[in-house]
């Protein structure tokens, strides 16, 4: 169907035989009350939509909503694995001198985030870290690192439950609290910058054979319990020290070795849809995003008399039986313009300025059939008014791109499943064809 229009488009007569004929399934004419006036109004769908994969060089994670712990393997998108690095921020510096040193524990809330499978045993490592934790250039990203301890202080193995608990207790190393404990109420240490000369913060690793990942509350705290002794009993207590949210962020590492987009090295790289069983894939936290190009669309100025696209929508759909309970998706996915290099030139938005959403159109006969639809009237107009139209082009990623591992799996443009193919829609106004 594809060359057929572009052939028509190229023969002046053909268009006008393809725009006049009522019965084609691809372009048809409405508002007919407009004929009297010079002006008709097609429907075409038959425009070329290319769809790839790319991989973002990194995303910055700076002041994350929440934390991710965990990882886990996908048949489709290799393994993840999210490990947190966490500034602790000390607080008031005052212990009780009768105070004495019983425990120290990581404290970790729960949101409501995961993914994947959480019934199996995770098993987590904590240690501490050896470099000041400071943003490179302001930002963290997904693959700053920072130099540990390689003896980890605590470990723990557990089935997470978030939403049936409030929080996760990592018992630590005894020796790791008490010499927090002895140089705070020693008064070793007197303020914040001298508590992180020592203390520059942990770090929180996930065994290879994790099934999910978790969201863990910006909360979470490191604790330190005590008792001290009155004439009649014991009072226990505690002392915590929170996390400081500036200097503490989620890496996110991926291995794509088994599968299809194995190839994406650099940001400029690709992988066509139709290599890759005609599929376009999103993974947030690992940075894979698809592209959207529309090569042909300035072809539409070459028409006889003049025109303006009324109305356009991209539809994009999810592979069937792709979202799950634990794997799902999300009603809405971002829309970015990029250029040849794939860096984000803006967020997609409308005349009014507003942003611009791929919105979840979910079948109401068969729920297995979830369509995208995005407007692009805005991103077809910039590019039939631009200099270069070859470079701009459409990326799609996640809500939660920066702190979540959500994944989608997308139909391409040479779909055997019809009705779920990627394909352009637009209402054309052409006035004054002869």
């Amino acid at each position: 169907m594809n060359s057929i229009f572009f052939r028509t488009l190229l023969g002046a007569c053909c268009f006008m035989m393809l725009l006049e004929s009522c019965d084609s399934e691809a372009t048809s004419v409405i508002g007919e009350d407009w004929i009297d006036n010079g002006t008709k109004v097609f429907y075409i769908d038959t425009f070329t939509v290319n769809t790839s994969t790319y991989k973002f060089d990194s995303i910055v994670v700076t002041t994350p909503s929440r934390y991710l712990l965990g990882g886990y393997t996908d048949p489709t998108f290799g393994h993840i694995k999210t490990t947190p690095y966490f500034e602790l921020n000390s607080g008031s510096l005052y212990i009780d001198s009768d105070a004495v040193y019983d425990s120290v524990a990581l404290l970790l809330d729960y949101t409501d985030y995961y993914y994947n499978d959480t019934i199996p045993t995770q098993k987590f490592n904590v240690y501490e870290v050896l470099e000041t934790i400071t943003p490179d250039e302001d930002y963290f990203y997904n693959t700053t690192t920072f130099k540990t301890d390689p003896t980890s202080i605590g470990s723990a193995q557990f089935s997470p439950t978030p939403i049936r608990s409030d929080s996760i207790h990592f018992t630590l190393h005894s020796d790791f609290g008490k010499q927090i404990f002895d140089d705070i109420q020693d008064n070793e240490i007197n303020n914040s910058t001298e508590f992180l000369d020592k203390y520059k913060g942990i770090m929180i690793e996930a065994d290879d054979a994790n099934t999910t990942v978790i969201g863990i509350s910006t909360t979470s705290k490191l604790r330190l319990y005590y008792s001290i002794a009155n004439e009649d009993d014991t009072e226990d207590g505690y002392y915590d020290i929170s996390i400081n949210t500036s200097n503490s962020f989620n890496n996110i590492t991926s291995d794509f070795s088994t599968t299809v987009f194995n190839t994406l090295e650099d940001q400029t790289d690709e992988v066509p849809s139709p290599l890759a069983d005609n599929l376009s894939f999103i993974q947030a936290g690992s940075g894979l995003a698809t592209r959207i190009d529309i090569p042909f669309i300035e072809r539409i100025n070459t028409l006889d008399g003049s025109g303006s696209i009324m109305d356009a929508n991209l539809r994009i759909s999810l592979k069937k039986n792709s979202s799950t309970d634990n794997l799902n998706t999300r009603d809405s996915l971002n829309v970015y313009i990029i250029d040849q290099k794939s860096e984000i030139v803006t967020t997609l938005i409308d005349y009014t300025g507003s942003t611009v959403y791929g919105r979840k159109l979910t079948d109401e006969f068969d729920s297995n059939y979830t369509t995208y639809t995005i407007p692009l009237k805005y991103f077809l107009d910039l590019k039939l008014n631009a200099t270069n139209t070859s470079n701009l082009f459409l990326g799609i990623t996640s809500q939660g791109f920066t702190d979540s591992v959500d994944r989608y799996i997308l139909e391409g443009e040479g779909s055997e499943e019809k009705d779920l193919k990627t394909y352009l829609e637009l209402n054309y106004a052409l006035y004054n064809e002869y």
